[in-house]
């Protein structure tokens, strides 16, 4: 069975579908096999006993003809089988009882040995097994469902070949398996193949309109199969797996016994071609009777889905006009207690609208959701409006807040902690305001929240900018950086003339807008000449020390250079050249101090410039000797003799720049 079971799936695999959907109580797959892929959807079972495993035969034969005659566009008894599987799904469990088969055909040999002495018990001391019914346990799984179990007749008492309905109801693993499928495939028809006997069993406590649908199928099933119905008793016993569908379900459900009854055995192989005459259609008006039920039931769950999605849909229509066509002005940027009651409405009703399309096909929920989806839309573009509303709202009161502080005319730490909350409101706002629905409703909300904190942001910004940079400044004159002091000394003046000329700009566009804030200035300017004092006094010192002994090393250094006799490349005082600090500021040394610094930079840039002739002159003494080699050997020199005047000019300009009459004649006799 395993194997043909994959052979269709493989011939049919877009009408085939398996899985394994439990396990026996020995660990042998239950398998469920789907053929067609409608909503509406039927099971066919078999081999709930083990000695019933010809009911597999059937389950399997339905599945394979059935796919046969749909590939072929053929039909069957008249039931048009492409029709048929186009709209349903019809589930095959065609072994229900695998363990107990398999003990009924091959005996013991396929079972722990462990075990033996207990099957051989449960089948009263025989070692032949062609009788056995239960289940490998014992248990007889069509006695195990829930279905006025307590009441079950004849039960044996304990494991047993047959009718011991088990220690409690649904214990068996196959019947849980079973009973978990169904509740998650929820079938409209369950038809449960048995033998023998060539009966149809079909109610248990049906009444009125129940009783007289399920006959009436029953009857149906009776003259397609020849089988006779068993009418119902005044108590019907339990515990079949119809029996407890009926009841928990009450949908249609019926135990099939194929065969002329053949006693306490399985049915001889010779009577299947007859069986399956009497039952191969079956499964198609099964599948056929179910479509019609589950429509039934489909078009009122349909028609509700319908009307919780229009509910939804024109709900969120009325909300539009609460954040467009009412908001004609600044004024009307507000959210009223009718828009959040229509908004919540509407997100309410969505949320059901969804909830209601789980039952449908996936055609009729895909139409429904294009209008959900258009519901969603209008409740987001409300959504949006609403928190526009809201963070517009916390950026004004943060902008009174500031702008109160502001007003009491001192600058702190404080004020600068409420410019950037204010700022991080106006950013915050103006993303939140660049979603909401409508350029128009965009520019309200600008002129209502943007640009009110961006003005109380800009008439204070360069205050603050200068408030905080006085602070660095600080700190670098701390840590002796004078060179990034000086640097923001700088900034900080450009800074003050941006402070004048916002305002200015500011109050044309907006008057009275951009108020003058003196207190706040005078605390500047004083804060200012504080932190000029304190650097031109720390610098100073510093810079002092620095141009001392700049001017030392270039005394010791221009000595050297006055002494040299004989001149190369690796002259000791071009190594000393490259580790003199020039960075000491001229500015801030009083006039001897300068003048002497200035031609210690005057003699190191006279030093400086002999290095790069001396260099320049080794090249050339190269470039000479190379042409006269060429002369020599006869060969073209134009473009060496080119380079050579090139370099003896710059080397001229070069020795031209010197001061040092005696260190000129030098380069000029050696280089020239």
């Amino acid at each position: 069975m395993e194997q043909d079971i994959k052979e269709l799936a493989n011939a049919y695999p877009d009408l085939i579908k398996y899985k394994v959907i439990g396990k026996s109580e020995y660990g042998r797959n239950i398998y469920a096999v789907s053929l067609g892929n409608g909503p509406s959807v039927v099971q066919i079972n078999g081999s709930h006993h083990a000695r019933e495993w010809m009911t597999t035969m059937v389950n399997m034969n339905m599945l394979e003809q059935y796919a046969q005659a749909y590939k072929n566009g053929k039909s069957i008894d008249g039931y048009n089988v492409k029709s048929i599987i186009h709209s349903s799904t019809i589930w095959f469990v065609p072994m229900v009882n695998p363990d107990g088969v398999t003990l009924q055909q091959f005996g013991l040999k396929k079972f722990p040995s462990s075990d033996h002495k207990f099957l051989i018990k449960a089948n009263d001391g025989s070692m032949d097994f062609k009788r056995w019914k239960a289940n490998a346990k014992g248990i007889d799984l069509n006695r195990q469902y829930d279905a006025n179990w307590a009441g079950i007749c004849c039960d044996p008492g304990r494991p047993y070949f047959k009718n011991y309905k088990g220690p409690k109801q649904n214990s068996a693993k196959e019947t849980i398996t079973m009973v978990d499928f169904i509740n998650k495939t929820k079938p409209e028809i369950i038809v449960s193949y048995h033998s023998s006997g060539e009966i149809l069993y079909w109610n248990f406590h049906q009444s009125g309109s129940r009783y007289n649908r399920d006959h009436s199928l029953a009857k149906q099933i009776g003259r397609m199969t020849g089988y006779s119905l068993i009418y119902p008793k005044s108590s019907p016993s339990g515990g079949g797996l119809t029996d407890w569908f009926i009841a928990h379900y009450k949908r249609p459900a019926f135990t099939i016994e194929i065969s002329p009854y053949v006693g306490e055995t399985s049915v001889p192989l010779s009577y299947f071609p007859s069986i399956w005459s009497e039952n191969r259609a079956i499964g198609l008006y099964t599948a056929n009777e179910g479509y019609k039920l589950f429509m039934n039931k489909y078009n009122s769950v349909k028609s509700a889905a319908t009307k919780k999605v229009n509910d939804a849909f024109l709900t969120s229509k009325a909300l539009r006009p609460y954040h467009t066509s009412k908001v004609k002005s600044v004024n009307n940027i507000v959210i009223s207690t009718d828009f959040m009651n229509s908004y919540n409405k509407t997100g309410s009703l969505i949320k059901t609208a969804e909830q209601s399309l789980s039952g449908l096909t996936s055609s009729d929920r895909n139409f429904l959701t294009t209008y959900i989806n258009e519901a969603k839309a209008r409740k987001l573009d409300a959504a949006r409006f609403i928190d526009a509303v809201k963070v517009g709202d916390e950026l004004s009161t943060e902008k009174q807040s500031f702008d109160a502080l502001v007003k009491k005319g001192a600058l702190n730490d404080s004020v600068v902690k409420e410019y950037d909350e204010l700022s991080y409101r106006i950013k915050k706002a103006e993303q939140v305001i660049s979603r909401v629905y409508g350029s128009s409703y965009r520019n309200l909300f600008g002129d209502k929240y943007i640009v009110p904190g961006k003005i109380s942001k800009e008439y204070v910004i360069y205050e603050v900018s200068r408030y905080n940079l006085l602070s660095e400044i600080e700190q670098h004159i701390t840590k002796a950086e004078y060179k990034q002091a000086a640097d923001k000394l700088a900034m900080l003046d450009r800074l003050e003339k941006r402070s004048v000329q916002i305002k200015a700009d500011g109050n044309k566009l907006y008057p009275g807008k951009y108020p003058d804030l003196p207190t706040i200035e005078a605390q500047l300017v004083s804060k200012k000449q504080e932190i000029v004092v304190l650097y031109e006094e720390a610098a100073g010192v510093t810079n002092l020390e620095t141009a001392n002994e700049t001017i030392a090393k270039v005394n010791e250094l221009y000595t050297s250079y006055q002494q040299v006799t004989e001149i190369s490349p690796e002259l000791s005082l071009f190594t000393e050249l490259k580790g003199i600090n020039v960075s000491a500021d001229p500015t801030l040394l009083d006039e001897a101090k300068k003048a002497e610094y200035n031609l210690a930079i005057e003699q190191l840039q006279e030093v400086k410039t002999f290095e790069e002739a001396v260099l320049l002159g080794e090249e050339i003494l190269k470039l000479s000797t190379e042409i006269e080699q060429l002369v020599i050997q006869g060969q073209p020199h134009e473009e060496l003799t080119l380079q050579y005047n090139d370099k003896k000019a710059q080397f001229e300009t070069l020795v031209a720049k010197l001061v040092t009459e005696a260190q000129k004649a030098k380069l000029i006799e050696k280089y020239l």
